[in-house]
């Protein structure tokens, strides 16, 4: 037994899941189309709702209006009757007599019941109609309710003259009308009238003893309205106009600060968020320019730092070429060496530190890769320009770029130099977009395994097999390519060539500002 229950409560966790797995792929991935689906479709159930509920309440008060109406009607022929001979109600009851109501007479009490349990209420309540009638058109000073109580607790209201029971009630229920309806509107088929509405018969006596016995039936249900679809859909495009432009103010300050945050994460010198709009709106901009300046203060003071200690390291290191030159040959080689590496250090950062502070200009991107690839060529390094570029058209057609030309330059002389100092073989290639312009470098050396294709652009990160201290280099070239690259709205990547040897590939926003 307890092995059922929790195969029974495994598979409910399941079909949980996989409704949950449902919802989620169905569901619109923005906030403001969730919104926007959630009350648009949370309205239009509540017009339906609205419609059914309107449908329930013309049900009822057409049942009661109903029987009101014919039980008046009833109570007023029995009336006039009464007070009239007996040669004239033979002459009066032809006059009566008419489609679906028809009066005879009888000189005892006819016996009425009531088969069906469904119409025994319908039945109390419309006697109780009829004898509310009579009394009031007999004078009856007794007081009674007028309200629609249970129909027991009214036959003590007044006085019990006539009987009624009825004996048929075709009243469809709201569903069945409200279903009805939507199918005539799709339909377009004619409203026709339905079978009669009800059949019942009343017994009323006369002032003489006489008893008169009315048949009545009303002749149909009145046709019903056609579904208010069109309605229901111009007020849910009403609801769904105001619900875009409410909830679009609403998302609006979010997306403003998402944007903030993204260029704020590319560079710190974005300007600051327009402190506007509701209280809420205004404290989140507020925190978040606190937070911009904050971290601005705390990166320029690190910046100002570096550079100080950079710029106070030449010196003592100045002083120790001049020491290291008087030494033997031996042992002048390995400390020029490391005073060399100490020297690439602080240009590196020296560099770093001023590139955040240049200014945007138009690069012509063509002239400066042909200066770097040149300046390579000129030391004997094995580089050259892709051969669709030595054709003047194409290169012409490589438009100038909003971008820091140190920043930039410093990007691709470190991609090209790591591919020359590790691959050797080196091919450059640039493909311009709308909105993205690529410089492709690619080498024939042994490439990278592909487990630390990311890792080598973490800073002072080395491969060892191949990026040793003895080749050269400080581990922080393609760390600042990345950096600087992504200052410019793009990013550096890497992969391995199919054929052998690494393709790395800078890019550079045309679309986004440089900031």
């Amino acid at each position: 037994m307890a092995a059922g229950s929790r195969s029974i409560s495994s598979q409910g966790r399941g079909f949980l899941a996989r409704l949950r797995r449902f919802f989620a792929r169905m569901s619109p991935d923005s906030l403001f189309a969730r919104l926007i689906l959630i009350f648009s479709g949370g309205f239009f159930a509540m017009l339906l709702l609205t419609t059914i509920y309107a449908g329930e309440s013309r049900h009822f008060y057409f049942m009661r209006g109903l029987m009101a109406d014919r039980a008046r009607r009833m109570a007023e022929v029995a009336a006039l009757l009464d007070a009239t001979s007996a040669e004239i109600r033979f002459v009066l009851r032809e006059q009566f007599n008419s489609r679906g109501f028809f009066v005879s007479f009888t000189s005892s009490c006819p016996t009425l019941t009531v088969n069906d349990e469904d119409l025994r209420e319908a039945s109390v309540l419309m006697e109780y109609m009829l004898n509310l009638s009579l009394s009031r058109l007999y004078g009856d000073s007794r007081p009674h309710h007028g309200r629609m109580m249970h129909a027991e607790k009214r036959l003590d209201d007044v006085p019990r003259r006539a009987m009624l029971a009825v004996r048929e009630l075709n009243l469809p229920s709201p569903m069945e009308s409200f279903g009805q309806s939507v199918c005539q509107y799709f339909s377009k088929s004619k409203r026709t009238r339905g079978p009669s509405v009800y059949q019942a018969t009343a017994v009323v006596p006369l002032h003489d003893g006489t008893w008169v016995v009315i048949e009545d039936s009303a002749p149909g249900y009145p046709p019903m309205p056609y579904f208010p679809f069109t309605s229901i859909i111009a007020i849910e495009i009403f609801f769904v106009a105001i619900s875009l432009l409410a909830f679009y103010l609403c998302v609006k300050p979010l997306r403003r600060l998402a944007r903030a945050a993204d260029r704020f994460g590319r560079d710190i010198r974005t300007p600051a968020l327009p402190e506007t709009g509701p209280s809420e709106v205004r404290e989140a901009a507020q925190a978040f320019n606190r937070m911009q300046t904050s971290i601005r203060e705390f990166l320029d003071e690190r910046e100002r730092t570096l550079a100080a200690v950079s710029h106070d390291l030449r010196t003592p290191l100045t002083r120790m070429r001049l020491r290291v030159e008087q030494l033997d040959e031996s042992q002048r080689g390995p400390l020029q060496k490391d005073i060399g590496e100490l020297q690439q250090i602080m240009d590196t950062t020296i560099d770093i530190a001023r590139s955040k502070s240049e200014n945007v200009a138009m690069v012509d991107v063509m002239s400066l890769i042909e200066s770097l690839v040149e300046d390579r060529q000129d030391m004997g390094m094995d580089i050259r320009m892709e051969d669709r570029l030595q054709n003047p058209d194409a290169m012409f057609s490589i438009r100038p770029l909003a971008a820091r030309p140190l920043s930039m330059k410093r990007c691709l002389a470190n991609l090209m130099d790591n591919a020359l100092r590790y691959g050797g073989g080196v091919v450059v290639d640039v493909v311009d977009g709308d909105d993205m312009l690529s410089v492709i470098i690619s080498d024939s050396g042994p490439g990278i395994a592909e487990a630390e294709l990311k890792k080598v652009f973490e800073p002072f990160y080395r491969v060892e097999r191949s990026r040793n201290r003895s080749t050269g280099g400080t581990g922080l070239g393609l760390s600042i390519a990345r950096s600087m690259a992504r200052m410019h709205g793009g990013d550096v990547t890497l992969e391995n060539r199919p054929e052998g040897g690494l393709r790395a590939t800078a890019t550079f926003s045309r679309k986004q500002s440089v900031k």
